[in-house]
């Protein structure tokens, strides 16, 4: 019994009780099941409170009384999942917009005993199977190879079936253990979302060898997009919201221990921005403002918003 994994799950959450009752019965499905899931509600929210009373696995409910945001969120949880749980192994950190299949946490925890790594990641699939995310590679042959074959998950598959090291991911699900967890710190809580969980894998990629598990596909099923994809100020928070990304990136571009070549990324990300908002005169300049104060390591909480 002294080898069994103790896996409690982080969940940071915000006025979405159901997709939040969804992962929870997904969590409850799983072969290797968590021993419990630390949820923040960063309402609060009275459903949020109702969703973790009914939940099919033990759950411990946090309520900071404000929005602490993802990152801030996750370190909440994390703390108090250390706390509370001392026997813990590895944390899992789960998107509550998440659905995990029955095998995947069992595999994760298989495949991170075989390439002795302290994170992996799995491949994130749409409701419908299409893929939308692979965890990035260290290898730049190997990412740019990635993006030629699209949302073809077959073809993503077989180009490392049997998986690679992996720089970074996007946070919908990762499986830490405990002392890598310790070793490269929490999640940030000052980076406003958009990218901080960028920041938070590469540094965990930087402190142990973190994998990317190509046979593990989480659904990763968020709520329609309410965004318009007008010019400001018809969708003014999308714009804000592309504009923290933008700074957040270059923040972790200049502060992260192992940035591997998260830079090249940024010209492409500021050509989608401008294609987006249009190629006008305040929006160059807007961009301009976001990647210096990013590249000057300032966080997007540091400044006027």
């Amino acid at each position: 019994m002294g080898n069994t994994p103790s896996i409690v799950a982080l969940i940071a959450t915000r006025y979405r009780s159901a997709l939040l009752s969804r992962l929870l019965s997904s969590l409850a499905s799983q072969t290797l099941r968590p021993l419990a899931a630390v949820i923040t509600d960063n309402g609060p929210d009275p459903a949020t409170a109702l969703a973790a009373q009914h939940s099919p696995i033990p759950t411990k409910l946090l309520s900071p009384g404000k929005n602490l945001g993802f990152g801030g969120g996750l370190a909440f949880a994390g703390q108090a999942a250390l706390t509370e749980f001392p026997s813990l192994t590895h944390l899992l950190v789960i998107d509550d917009d998440a659905i995990l299949s029955p095998s995947d946490l069992a595999t994760l925890k298989s495949s991170m005993e075989k390439h002795s790594v302290g994170s992996i990641a799995p491949f994130l699939v749409g409701a419908a199977g299409q893929l939308q995310e692979v965890p990035e590679p260290a290898s730049w042959t190997l990412a740019r190879s990635f993006r030629a074959v699209g949302q073809n998950l077959t073809a993503a598959r077989a180009l490392s079936p049997a998986g690679y090291p992996m720089a970074w991911c996007i946070g919908p699900c990762l499986l830490i253990d405990r002392s890598t967890w310790l070793r490269a710190g929490p999640p940030r809580s000052d980076m406003i979302a958009y990218g901080d969980d960028v920041e938070f894998s590469l540094r965990l990629s930087a402190t142990a060898p973190a994998w990317a598990e190509p046979s593990v596909a989480v659904i990763h099923a968020p709520p329609t997009a309410s965004t318009s994809g007008l010019p400001p100020p018809a969708d003014t928070a999308h714009y804000k919201k592309f504009g923290i990304l933008l700074q957040n990136l270059a923040f972790t571009c200049v502060t992260s221990p192992r940035s591997r070549h998260l830079p090249l990324y940024l010209p492409g990300n500021a050509r989608r921005f401008l294609k987006t908002f249009g190629f006008t005169p305040a929006n160059i300049l807007e961009l301009i403002r976001r990647y210096t104060l990013g590249l000057l390591g300032l966080p997007p909480s540091k400044i006027q918003n």
